[in-house]
């Protein structure tokens, strides 16, 4: 299980030490791909030397990696990690030396923990976010009903502003061009004014019924 973690994350070689070469070659034969090399248990203290990292998992019943065999071995920066129960590695001992970083069942356990709360953050996160996007969709959905009435509505207003123009247009013929444009933008920019709180508040009510009623009240 180790060797098929560790083979997709780039790792070089790998270094079995065992007591035959038995179950390593079974091994390099289930991982054609990874670099698998075999130590034989004699050679162990010289395999954890030349390792950036190591693992431990046997059955010894104390450990096997200690302060003492670790610094007469190893001047290399290492990490140790011990995946034995019981433990195999003398962590708190190991961690006394400075190129040594040992790690435990308990520790590894506490970074499980600690990533399974920082997904459960993430979670959290997400779900407010999928609660302010649902609320907004909802909030565009309905806007979506309200579109008919506010053209309507405009269509309404533009009527009579072309209306009240047309009434007054002899009065506004001796306007130069440039002068009736200007009247133009005027009263266009007044109808926009005066349009712009009943579509607001038509986009925020709930219920067609009253959105009928209210521009029927405005159309009156």
């Amino acid at each position: 299980l180790l060797v098929q973690h560790l083979t997709p994350r780039g790792v070089k070689s790998i270094t079995v030490v065992n007591r035959s070469p038995g179950r390593v070659e079974e091994l390099q034969e289930m991982f054609p791909d990874s670099n698998i090399q075999l130590a034989l248990l004699p050679d162990m203290m010289k395999s954890v030397a030349e390792s950036h990292v190591t693992f431990a998992c046997t059955g010894a019943m104390e450990p096997i990696l200690t302060k003492e065999n670790l610094s007469e071995h190893v001047e290399r920066p290492a990490m140790l990690v011990d995946i034995s129960v019981p433990r195999n590695i003398d962590d708190a001992g190991a961690n006394q030396l400075d190129n040594i970083m040992a790690y435990n069942v308990d520790d590894l356990k506490a970074v499980v923990a600690a990533n399974q709360a920082k997904r459960q953050r993430l979670v959290l996160e997400a779900e407010e976010l999928l609660q302010e996007e649902k609320k907004g969709f909802g909030t565009w959905h309905q806007s979506l009903g309200t579109v008919p009435m506010i053209t309507k509505l405009q269509s309404r207003a533009e009527k009579i502003r072309k209306q009240e123009l047309k009434r007054v247009s002899n009065k506004l013929s001796g306007l130069t061009a440039s002068e009736r444009a200007t009247v133009e933008r005027l009263s266009r920019g007044i109808v926009a004014k005066l349009l712009h709180g009943p579509m607001s508040h038509l986009r925020t009510m709930d219920n067609v019924e009253n959105r009928h009623q209210t521009v029927k009240s405005l159309e009156a």
